[in-house]
């Protein structure tokens, strides 16, 4: 009986809308950087079509580390001048110049749909920190107004070089740090919400709105699902810092941690500002083995799980973390703590190698168009849950199988999952990821078009879209 499809029904109704997409991307670190510019230029070009072009992924986001990250060779700044709170010697360095403008310019040239770029802040100049260190230390009170003209200057160093960002996370992992303590080796700046607040309204927001970048969207928090709540009913009840915030970002190594009613208590709370998710990827304390996998199926259902669990509860976008790695999860930083990649660079041989979690990215990025919105998805299955028990409800619930770093992965789940979109160009895009070990036979009900029928493999990730 192993082989038998089951039965999955499936409604869509196009009439209960939600939240509008904006697309699926990665990140541009030096060390992808480095690893990218190791290769030739025919190879370049192939790597960059294969994320970015209308014949590969059509990823439109971008994360772009401000100066240094956590996966750089080097800790710097762009005005390590002690005291410069004019920022008379600010520039940009060979990272921008070399390692990331270059890759951004060839993305926008290979984009048919637009990119759209987040800026992240890992941490200010050492002079302007409490621990005079680029590691996790506090932003002095005194430099608040030099913080954020030195994030005005990068735009505008950007702008002189062709590049416009839509949008600028405060900076990255304000709150991990201190659950991580000494462990927490990487370029970092701790703020608490009543410190963010005040920055926010009294330096930062009125700096960048009044400047010409004031269309540039500014996301709060950049870290994980547990600290949402917390942080942003502390933000967001300031009317006037609230006034120049348009988001959250979010990582998602804490998710298992936290019920996704987190997500939809936040949409109610505060249904002006999107969600938006800026860095998953899977470490060693993930997988309990090497940071990269090759071939490895099971990291990629880790991806399939998440996404499909915030994408169903009005997250906009999802980023991943480094847009490559080498064969060892590296080139590193000062944490030394190698990660998984949906490409991994072999810089000797001069090759590239997609992951499954690349192909995975890719049903979300190339079939839900920037623009779409998210529909109403109920499901029906007679097979066996999980839990044991026969499963029927609205399609927005999954489980997530990668909990960080406090317990391994949750067994997958055997309920099939599903996620509608009613696309800009007036398709539909409906997504159904099978994880059972038999064939599913997948029946489709559009409320406005009709019904089709589709038997999906075991184990598998499959994108209809129909008119």
């Amino acid at each position: 009986t192993s082989n038998i499809s089951s039965d999955v029904y499936i409604s869509v109704n196009s009439d209960l809308q939600y939240q509008t997409f904006v697309g699926v991307g990665a990140s541009f670190t030096d060390s992808s950087g480095l690893l990218f510019h190791s290769l030739s230029l025919g190879v370049q070009n192939k790597f960059v079509e294969s994320f970015f072009g209308s014949s590969g992924l059509e990823y439109t986001l971008v994360r772009v580390p401000v100066a240094c990250s956590d996966f750089s060779t080097r800790p710097y700044s762009y005005d390590d001048v002690p005291g410069d709170v004019e920022l008379k010697y600010f520039n940009l360095t060979q990272e921008d110049y070399v390692l990331k403008i270059p890759l951004i310019k060839m993305a926008q040239n290979a984009s048919t749909r637009g990119l759209k770029l987040v800026a992240t802040p890992w941490t200010a100049p050492f002079w302007m920190k409490s621990n005079n260190s680029t590691q996790p230390g506090y932003l002095h009170s005194q430099y608040y107004r030099a913080w954020s003209n030195y994030i005005l200057k990068f735009f505008e160093a950007y702008n002189e070089q062709g590049i416009e960002f839509w949008g600028l996370t405060q900076g990255n992992e304000f709150i991990v740090p201190i659950y991580f303590g000494a462990f927490f080796i990487m370029p970092n700046m701790i703020m608490l919400p009543s410190q963010a607040r005040y920055w926010t309204k009294a330096y930062l927001g009125p700096i960048l709105r009044t400047s010409d970048y004031k269309h540039i969207k500014i996301l709060t928090l950049d870290d994980e699902r547990p600290f949402m709540s917390w942080w942003s009913d502390r933000m967001f009840t300031d009317k006037e810092a609230a006034h120049y915030i348009d988001g959250i970002a979010l990582h998602w190594y804490f998710d298992n941690n936290r019920s996704i009613s987190e997500l939809e208590q936040f949409n109610k709370n505060y249904p002006d500002k999107f969600i938006l998710y800026t860095e998953s990827s899977i470490n060693t304390f993930q997988s309990g083995g090497s940071a990269v996998s090759l071939g490895d199926w099971s990291r990629a259902v880790r991806y399939i799980n998440n996404v499909f669990q915030n994408f169903g509860h009005w997250v906009v976008g999802y980023v991943d973390w480094n847009i490559a790695l080498d064969e060892s999860g590296g080139p590193t930083g000062p944490s030394k703590v190698p990660l998984e990649a949906s490409v991994i660079i072999n810089a000797t041989k001069g090759e590239f190698y997609k992951q499954p979690i690349f192909y995975v990215l890719g049903h979300f990025s190339k079939f839900i168009q920037p623009g779409a919105k998210r529909i109403n998805v109920t499901i029906s299955q007679d097979s066996i849950s999980a839990h044991g028990k026969k499963f029927q409800g609205e399609m927005n619930v999954s489980t997530t199988a990668s909990p960080f770093p406090t317990r391994k992965p949750d067994p997958p789940s055997n309920v099939v999952l599903a996620l509608a979109t009613n696309n800009p160009d007036s398709s539909y895009t409906l997504i159904v990821y099978n994880p059972r070990a038999v064939p599913a036979n997948v029946i489709v009900n559009d409320n406005r078009l009709g019904t089709f029928n589709q038997t999906v493999p075991p184990h598998s990730l499959n994108s209809f879209v129909y008119w």
